[in-house]
Protein backbone atom coordinates (compact mmCIF):
# COMPACT_ATOMS: atom_id res chain seq x y z
CA UNK A 1 0.00 0.00 0.00
CA UNK A 2 2.83 1.77 0.85
CA UNK A 3 4.44 1.74 -2.71
CA UNK A 4 1.25 2.52 -4.18
CA UNK A 5 1.53 5.58 -2.72
CA UNK A 6 4.44 6.80 -3.47
CA UNK A 7 3.92 5.84 -7.21
CA UNK A 8 0.21 8.38 -6.94
CA UNK A 9 2.86 11.06 -5.38
CA UNK A 10 5.27 10.46 -7.86
CA UNK A 11 2.61 10.63 -10.70
CA UNK A 12 0.99 13.68 -9.43
CA UNK A 13 4.09 15.25 -9.06
CA UNK A 14 5.47 14.77 -12.56
CA UNK A 15 1.81 15.62 -13.73
CA UNK A 16 1.92 18.94 -11.99
CA UNK A 17 5.73 20.14 -13.52
CA UNK A 18 4.86 18.74 -16.94
CA UNK A 19 1.90 21.46 -17.07
CA UNK A 20 4.37 24.55 -15.61
CA UNK A 21 6.38 23.49 -18.49
CA UNK A 22 3.66 23.77 -21.17
CA UNK A 23 2.81 26.76 -22.92
CA UNK A 24 -0.60 28.25 -22.16
CA UNK A 25 -4.06 26.40 -23.39
CA UNK A 26 -6.61 29.57 -22.88
CA UNK A 27 -8.35 31.13 -25.63
CA UNK A 28 -7.70 34.70 -26.99
CA UNK A 29 -11.44 36.28 -25.82
CA UNK A 30 -10.50 39.64 -27.02
CA UNK A 31 -11.97 41.78 -30.16
CA UNK A 32 -8.29 42.79 -30.93
CA UNK A 33 -8.99 45.32 -33.53
CA UNK A 34 -11.85 44.26 -35.36
CA UNK A 35 -15.00 46.76 -34.24
CA UNK A 36 -18.37 45.68 -33.59
CA UNK A 37 -19.85 46.66 -36.52
CA UNK A 38 -17.81 44.28 -39.16
CA UNK A 39 -20.09 43.50 -41.85
CA UNK A 40 -20.50 39.30 -42.00
CA UNK A 41 -19.24 39.94 -45.89
CA UNK A 42 -16.02 40.25 -43.57
CA UNK A 43 -15.50 37.10 -42.33
CA UNK A 44 -13.24 35.36 -43.92
CA UNK A 45 -10.28 37.88 -43.97
CA UNK A 46 -7.08 36.95 -41.66
CA UNK A 47 -7.44 37.35 -38.06
CA UNK A 48 -6.08 40.34 -36.57
CA UNK A 49 -3.19 38.56 -35.17
CA UNK A 50 -1.46 38.25 -38.62
CA UNK A 51 -0.99 41.24 -39.17
CA UNK A 52 2.13 41.29 -36.96
CA UNK A 53 3.76 38.69 -39.38
CA UNK A 54 2.95 40.93 -42.78
CA UNK A 55 5.96 41.70 -44.18
CA UNK A 56 5.35 43.10 -47.40
CA UNK A 57 2.08 45.27 -49.03
CA UNK A 58 1.58 45.21 -53.11
CA UNK A 59 0.00 48.97 -54.65
CA UNK A 60 -0.93 49.94 -57.78
CA UNK A 61 -1.30 53.75 -58.63
CA UNK A 62 -1.70 55.69 -62.00
CA UNK A 63 0.94 58.56 -61.45
CA UNK A 64 3.01 60.71 -62.99
CA UNK A 65 7.00 59.71 -63.03
CA UNK A 66 7.42 62.49 -60.86
CA UNK A 67 4.27 61.88 -58.41
CA UNK A 68 5.72 58.41 -58.25
CA UNK A 69 9.03 59.00 -57.07
CA UNK A 70 7.56 61.42 -54.49
CA UNK A 71 4.83 58.56 -53.46
CA UNK A 72 7.56 56.09 -53.43
CA UNK A 73 10.15 58.45 -51.03
CA UNK A 74 7.02 58.90 -48.57
CA UNK A 75 6.55 55.37 -48.52
CA UNK A 76 9.80 54.39 -48.15
CA UNK A 77 9.66 56.46 -44.63
CA UNK A 78 6.64 53.88 -43.42
CA UNK A 79 9.03 51.39 -44.59
CA UNK A 80 11.67 52.29 -41.82
CA UNK A 81 9.30 52.73 -39.58
CA UNK A 82 6.96 49.50 -40.02
CA UNK A 83 9.65 47.13 -41.22
CA UNK A 84 6.77 46.37 -44.19
CA UNK A 85 8.16 46.23 -47.65
CA UNK A 86 5.85 48.29 -49.77
CA UNK A 87 6.08 47.16 -53.62
CA UNK A 88 3.98 49.75 -55.62
CA UNK A 89 3.48 49.49 -59.07
CA UNK A 90 2.27 52.09 -61.72
CA UNK A 91 0.14 52.00 -64.84
CA UNK A 92 -1.25 54.72 -67.04
CA UNK A 93 -4.90 55.97 -66.35
CA UNK A 94 -6.59 53.84 -69.59
CA UNK A 95 -4.30 50.39 -68.19
CA UNK A 96 -5.43 51.02 -65.08
CA UNK A 97 -9.01 51.49 -65.57
CA UNK A 98 -8.81 47.61 -67.62
CA UNK A 99 -7.20 46.36 -65.21
CA UNK A 100 -8.92 46.80 -62.65
CA UNK A 101 -11.76 45.55 -63.96
CA UNK A 102 -10.31 42.37 -64.71
CA UNK A 103 -8.57 42.07 -60.98
CA UNK A 104 -11.82 43.14 -58.37
CA UNK A 105 -13.71 40.70 -60.64
CA UNK A 106 -10.92 37.32 -60.57
CA UNK A 107 -9.81 38.21 -57.38
CA UNK A 108 -6.17 38.72 -58.10
CA UNK A 109 -5.87 42.10 -56.68
CA UNK A 110 -2.62 44.19 -55.43
CA UNK A 111 -3.66 44.90 -51.02
CA UNK A 112 -4.34 48.73 -52.23
CA UNK A 113 -5.38 50.11 -55.86
CA UNK A 114 -5.77 53.71 -56.64
CA UNK A 115 -9.05 54.88 -58.60
CA UNK A 116 -10.92 58.06 -59.58
CA UNK A 117 -13.07 58.94 -55.91
CA UNK A 118 -16.10 58.93 -58.60
CA UNK A 119 -15.77 55.31 -58.40
CA UNK A 120 -15.66 54.11 -55.21
CA UNK A 121 -19.17 54.17 -54.33
CA UNK A 122 -20.19 51.82 -57.76
CA UNK A 123 -17.27 49.43 -56.48
CA UNK A 124 -18.22 48.87 -53.22
CA UNK A 125 -21.95 48.65 -53.96
CA UNK A 126 -20.76 45.65 -56.32
CA UNK A 127 -18.69 43.86 -53.53
CA UNK A 128 -15.39 44.70 -55.22
CA UNK A 129 -14.10 46.64 -51.97
CA UNK A 130 -13.58 46.68 -48.01
CA UNK A 131 -14.49 49.58 -45.54
CA UNK A 132 -11.38 51.21 -44.61
CA UNK A 133 -13.05 52.59 -41.35
CA UNK A 134 -13.81 48.88 -39.99
CA UNK A 135 -10.31 47.87 -39.34
CA UNK A 136 -8.92 51.29 -38.34
CA UNK A 137 -10.60 54.82 -38.06
CA UNK A 138 -7.91 56.90 -40.13
CA UNK A 139 -6.59 59.85 -38.18
CA UNK A 140 -6.17 62.99 -38.75
CA UNK A 141 -8.41 66.09 -40.25
CA UNK A 142 -11.25 65.23 -41.95
CA UNK A 143 -11.57 65.24 -46.00
CA UNK A 144 -13.00 68.03 -47.79
CA UNK A 145 -17.00 67.83 -47.52
CA UNK A 146 -17.42 67.72 -51.28
CA UNK A 147 -15.56 64.73 -51.28
CA UNK A 148 -17.82 62.62 -47.99
CA UNK A 149 -20.47 61.38 -50.21
CA UNK A 150 -17.62 59.79 -52.87
CA UNK A 151 -16.18 57.86 -50.29
CA UNK A 152 -19.39 56.86 -47.90
CA UNK A 153 -21.71 54.00 -48.95
CA UNK A 154 -24.26 51.99 -46.75
CA UNK A 155 -22.75 53.82 -43.45
CA UNK A 156 -19.20 53.19 -44.23
CA UNK A 157 -15.98 54.84 -45.79
CA UNK A 158 -14.78 52.99 -48.80
CA UNK A 159 -12.24 55.08 -49.65
CA UNK A 160 -9.27 57.88 -48.63
CA UNK A 161 -8.47 60.95 -50.56
CA UNK A 162 -4.90 61.20 -51.83
CA UNK A 163 -5.92 64.71 -53.33
CA UNK A 164 -7.67 66.78 -55.92
CA UNK A 165 -7.80 68.27 -59.00
CA UNK A 166 -10.76 71.33 -60.31
CA UNK A 167 -11.08 72.03 -63.81
CA UNK A 168 -10.95 75.45 -64.70
CA UNK A 169 -11.65 77.75 -67.50
CA UNK A 170 -8.35 78.95 -69.17
CA UNK A 171 -8.88 81.80 -72.13
CA UNK A 172 -6.95 84.63 -73.54
CA UNK A 173 -7.97 88.15 -72.19
CA UNK A 174 -7.08 89.33 -75.59
CA UNK A 175 -8.67 86.69 -77.59
CA UNK A 176 -12.58 86.95 -75.90
CA UNK A 177 -12.31 90.58 -76.17
CA UNK A 178 -11.92 90.40 -79.84
CA UNK A 179 -14.83 88.14 -79.31
CA UNK A 180 -16.85 90.75 -77.77
CA UNK A 181 -16.41 89.63 -73.99
CA UNK A 182 -14.53 91.02 -71.35
CA UNK A 183 -14.56 87.94 -69.00
CA UNK A 184 -15.48 84.15 -69.21
CA UNK A 185 -19.23 83.71 -70.11
CA UNK A 186 -21.29 83.29 -67.01
CA UNK A 187 -24.76 81.51 -68.56
CA UNK A 188 -25.96 80.05 -71.20
CA UNK A 189 -27.15 83.04 -73.01
CA UNK A 190 -23.12 84.44 -72.34
CA UNK A 191 -21.92 81.33 -74.38
CA UNK A 192 -24.23 81.17 -76.66
CA UNK A 193 -23.31 85.22 -77.66
CA UNK A 194 -19.73 84.25 -77.57
CA UNK A 195 -20.33 81.15 -79.98
CA UNK A 196 -22.29 83.48 -82.55
CA UNK A 197 -19.41 86.37 -82.24
CA UNK A 198 -17.14 83.68 -83.42
CA UNK A 199 -19.25 82.11 -86.04
CA UNK A 200 -19.58 85.46 -87.67
CA UNK A 201 -15.66 85.83 -87.77
CA UNK A 202 -15.43 82.84 -89.32
CA UNK A 203 -17.64 83.58 -91.99
CA UNK A 204 -15.26 86.83 -92.31
CA UNK A 205 -12.26 84.79 -92.80
CA UNK A 206 -13.27 81.37 -94.39
CA UNK A 207 -10.70 78.47 -94.53
CA UNK A 208 -9.22 80.32 -90.71
CA UNK A 209 -10.35 76.95 -88.09
CA UNK A 210 -11.39 79.04 -85.42
CA UNK A 211 -12.79 76.96 -82.14
CA UNK A 212 -14.64 78.00 -78.95
CA UNK A 213 -13.91 75.30 -76.41
CA UNK A 214 -11.44 72.43 -76.34
CA UNK A 215 -12.40 69.71 -73.81
CA UNK A 216 -11.15 66.13 -73.33
CA UNK A 217 -13.59 63.85 -74.68
CA UNK A 218 -12.58 60.67 -72.07
CA UNK A 219 -14.15 61.52 -69.01
CA UNK A 220 -17.15 64.57 -68.47
CA UNK A 221 -14.86 66.91 -66.26
CA UNK A 222 -14.12 69.13 -69.00
CA UNK A 223 -18.55 68.99 -70.35
CA UNK A 224 -19.12 69.68 -66.42
CA UNK A 225 -17.11 72.64 -66.15
CA UNK A 226 -19.05 73.94 -68.87
CA UNK A 227 -22.10 73.23 -67.66
CA UNK A 228 -21.33 74.81 -63.99
CA UNK A 229 -20.20 77.62 -65.57
CA UNK A 230 -23.86 77.68 -67.28
CA UNK A 231 -25.57 77.33 -63.71
CA UNK A 232 -26.35 73.71 -64.43
CA UNK A 233 -24.91 70.67 -63.54
CA UNK A 234 -24.75 66.72 -64.96
CA UNK A 235 -27.86 65.83 -62.46
CA UNK A 236 -29.74 68.52 -62.88
CA UNK A 237 -32.45 69.49 -65.44
CA UNK A 238 -29.92 70.72 -68.09
CA UNK A 239 -31.91 70.56 -71.09
CA UNK A 240 -31.51 73.60 -72.27
CA UNK A 241 -27.52 73.14 -71.65
CA UNK A 242 -27.74 69.72 -74.04
CA UNK A 243 -29.65 71.34 -76.99
CA UNK A 244 -27.10 74.17 -76.90
CA UNK A 245 -24.39 71.71 -77.00
CA UNK A 246 -25.79 69.50 -80.15
CA UNK A 247 -25.96 73.03 -81.80
CA UNK A 248 -22.50 74.31 -80.76
CA UNK A 249 -20.40 70.80 -80.58
CA UNK A 250 -18.84 71.69 -83.77
CA UNK A 251 -17.48 74.27 -82.56
CA UNK A 252 -15.52 72.40 -80.30
CA UNK A 253 -11.79 71.39 -80.05
CA UNK A 254 -11.76 67.67 -78.78
CA UNK A 255 -8.70 65.63 -77.41
CA UNK A 256 -8.79 61.87 -75.88
CA UNK A 257 -5.76 62.79 -73.58
CA UNK A 258 -3.35 65.80 -72.77
CA UNK A 259 -2.93 67.94 -75.56
CA UNK A 260 -0.19 70.25 -75.65
CA UNK A 261 -2.26 71.98 -78.92
CA UNK A 262 -4.43 73.49 -76.76
CA UNK A 263 -1.92 75.84 -75.14
CA UNK A 264 -0.21 77.04 -78.95
CA UNK A 265 -4.15 77.41 -79.77
CA UNK A 266 -5.18 79.65 -77.08
CA UNK A 267 -2.31 81.90 -77.33
CA UNK A 268 -2.52 82.55 -80.71
CA UNK A 269 -6.31 82.76 -80.76
CA UNK A 270 -7.34 79.28 -82.54
CA UNK A 271 -9.04 78.72 -79.61
CA UNK A 272 -11.29 80.90 -77.62
CA UNK A 273 -11.60 78.88 -74.13
CA UNK A 274 -10.56 75.23 -72.78
CA UNK A 275 -11.68 73.30 -69.98
CA UNK A 276 -8.48 71.74 -68.35
CA UNK A 277 -7.49 70.28 -64.95
CA UNK A 278 -5.99 73.23 -62.56
CA UNK A 279 -2.77 70.80 -62.77
CA UNK A 280 -2.08 71.25 -66.14
CA UNK A 281 -2.85 74.97 -65.80
CA UNK A 282 -0.31 75.21 -63.27
CA UNK A 283 2.32 73.09 -65.29
CA UNK A 284 1.86 75.10 -68.77
CA UNK A 285 -0.52 78.31 -68.07
CA UNK A 286 1.33 81.93 -68.48
CA UNK A 287 0.89 85.71 -67.94
CA UNK A 288 -0.61 85.79 -70.79
CA UNK A 289 -3.73 83.44 -70.73
CA UNK A 290 -6.03 83.14 -67.33
CA UNK A 291 -7.46 80.65 -65.31
CA UNK A 292 -10.74 80.79 -63.49
CA UNK A 293 -13.01 78.24 -61.69
CA UNK A 294 -16.71 77.85 -62.82
CA UNK A 295 -17.61 78.17 -59.37
CA UNK A 296 -16.19 81.81 -59.38
CA UNK A 297 -18.58 82.00 -62.69
CA UNK A 298 -21.70 80.14 -61.90
CA UNK A 299 -21.71 80.48 -58.17
CA UNK A 300 -22.59 77.46 -57.42
CA UNK A 301 -22.00 76.26 -53.84
CA UNK A 302 -20.31 72.79 -54.60
CA UNK A 303 -17.43 72.57 -56.87
CA UNK A 304 -18.78 69.56 -59.29
CA UNK A 305 -15.80 69.79 -62.48
CA UNK A 306 -12.86 68.14 -60.15
CA UNK A 307 -11.23 64.99 -60.26
CA UNK A 308 -10.02 63.50 -57.03
CA UNK A 309 -8.16 60.59 -56.77
CA UNK A 310 -8.45 57.78 -53.96
CA UNK A 311 -6.43 54.76 -52.33
CA UNK A 312 -9.29 51.80 -51.69
CA UNK A 313 -8.86 47.60 -50.54
CA UNK A 314 -10.25 45.58 -53.24
CA UNK A 315 -12.05 43.14 -51.28
CA UNK A 316 -9.23 40.59 -51.81
CA UNK A 317 -6.41 42.12 -50.12
CA UNK A 318 -4.72 39.84 -48.13
CA UNK A 319 -3.54 42.26 -45.62
CA UNK A 320 -6.21 44.52 -44.87
CA UNK A 321 -5.44 46.23 -41.44
CA UNK A 322 -1.83 46.72 -42.65
CA UNK A 323 -3.22 48.16 -46.12
CA UNK A 324 -4.82 50.54 -44.04
CA UNK A 325 -2.26 51.58 -41.67
CA UNK A 326 -0.02 52.59 -44.79
CA UNK A 327 -3.27 54.77 -45.86
CA UNK A 328 -3.11 56.80 -42.47
CA UNK A 329 0.48 57.54 -43.30
CA UNK A 330 0.36 58.06 -46.76
CA UNK A 331 -2.91 60.62 -45.99
CA UNK A 332 -1.57 62.24 -42.75
CA UNK A 333 -1.93 65.79 -42.50
CA UNK A 334 2.52 66.33 -42.50
CA UNK A 335 2.43 63.77 -46.13
CA UNK A 336 -0.06 65.43 -47.60
CA UNK A 337 1.85 68.84 -47.02
CA UNK A 338 4.91 66.98 -48.53
CA UNK A 339 2.70 66.02 -51.22
CA UNK A 340 1.27 69.36 -51.67
CA UNK A 341 5.04 70.45 -51.86
CA UNK A 342 6.81 68.43 -54.31
CA UNK A 343 3.85 67.48 -56.75
CA UNK A 344 1.70 70.76 -56.02
CA UNK A 345 -1.31 68.50 -56.51
CA UNK A 346 -3.93 69.80 -53.82
CA UNK A 347 -4.55 67.97 -50.35
CA UNK A 348 -8.07 66.50 -49.54
CA UNK A 349 -8.09 67.34 -45.78
CA UNK A 350 -10.08 70.12 -44.80
CA UNK A 351 -7.57 71.25 -41.85
CA UNK A 352 -4.66 72.49 -44.62
CA UNK A 353 -7.38 74.80 -46.36
CA UNK A 354 -8.10 76.33 -42.98
CA UNK A 355 -4.49 77.05 -42.32
CA UNK A 356 -4.10 79.13 -45.54
CA UNK A 357 -0.92 78.07 -46.78
CA UNK A 358 1.05 79.88 -49.56
CA UNK A 359 0.60 77.42 -51.89
CA UNK A 360 -2.99 77.10 -51.63
CA UNK A 361 -3.76 80.59 -51.85
CA UNK A 362 -1.86 81.34 -54.25
CA UNK A 363 -4.77 79.56 -56.95
CA UNK A 364 -6.39 81.11 -60.04
CA UNK A 365 -9.71 81.19 -57.77
CA UNK A 366 -10.14 81.96 -53.56
CA UNK A 367 -9.17 78.67 -52.25
CA UNK A 368 -12.34 78.94 -49.92
CA UNK A 369 -14.33 77.75 -53.07
CA UNK A 370 -13.45 74.23 -51.54
CA UNK A 371 -14.92 74.52 -48.23
CA UNK A 372 -18.06 74.48 -48.90
CA UNK A 373 -20.14 73.26 -45.84
CA UNK A 374 -22.70 71.28 -48.34
CA UNK A 375 -21.31 68.47 -49.66
CA UNK A 376 -21.79 68.01 -53.91
CA UNK A 377 -24.83 65.67 -54.22
CA UNK A 378 -23.02 62.13 -55.45
CA UNK A 379 -25.73 60.12 -58.09
CA UNK A 380 -26.42 56.46 -57.11
CA UNK A 381 -23.63 53.70 -57.81
CA UNK A 382 -23.24 53.35 -61.40
CA UNK A 383 -24.40 56.40 -62.66
CA UNK A 384 -20.89 58.40 -63.10
CA UNK A 385 -20.03 55.48 -65.76
CA UNK A 386 -23.28 56.23 -67.15
CA UNK A 387 -22.57 60.17 -67.70
CA UNK A 388 -19.05 59.24 -68.94
CA UNK A 389 -20.15 56.94 -71.54
CA UNK A 390 -23.49 59.46 -72.46
CA UNK A 391 -20.96 62.63 -72.53
CA UNK A 392 -18.92 61.29 -74.59
CA UNK A 393 -21.23 60.18 -77.36
CA UNK A 394 -23.14 63.75 -77.26
CA UNK A 395 -19.61 65.33 -77.56
CA UNK A 396 -18.91 63.47 -80.74
CA UNK A 397 -22.36 63.38 -82.34
CA UNK A 398 -23.35 60.09 -81.98
CA UNK A 399 -26.29 61.05 -79.66
CA UNK A 400 -27.99 64.20 -79.64
CA UNK A 401 -29.81 65.59 -76.71
CA UNK A 402 -32.90 63.14 -76.39
CA UNK A 403 -30.79 60.17 -76.86
CA UNK A 404 -28.50 61.77 -74.06
CA UNK A 405 -31.48 62.14 -71.79
CA UNK A 406 -32.92 58.17 -73.18
CA UNK A 407 -29.61 56.52 -72.32
CA UNK A 408 -29.24 58.03 -68.76
CA UNK A 409 -33.32 56.95 -67.94
CA UNK A 410 -32.63 53.49 -68.96
CA UNK A 411 -29.91 53.75 -66.67
CA UNK A 412 -31.51 54.36 -63.60
CA UNK A 413 -34.85 52.15 -64.16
Amino acid sequence: MLRRKNYWLLFAILLLALTSLSPSMELDTTEGSYPLRQPQSLSEQPDSGDQGRVKSLSIRVSLSSEELKELERISSNYTLSSGIEVIISNVGNEENADMLKQELTTGESPDIIMTDGRNIADLATRGFLLPVDVYQSVPGSAPLTMLIPQMQWNGYDWGVPLDIDPYVLVYSPQRLAELGLAEAPKSLEQWGLLLNQLREQQEKTPGKEQYLLGLDSRNPYGYMTLLESMGFSLASDNTAALEWTQYARSYFYLSSRYNPDLWDMLQSGKLAIAALPLSEWQQYGNASLTAEAPMDMAGNKGYEAMHSRFFALPAGSSNPEAAVNWLAYITSSTAQLEWLENTKRLPALDELYQSSLPEITGLPFDSKLLLSEEAVTEEAPGRWNAFSAATTLLLTGKLDAAGYKAALSQKSE
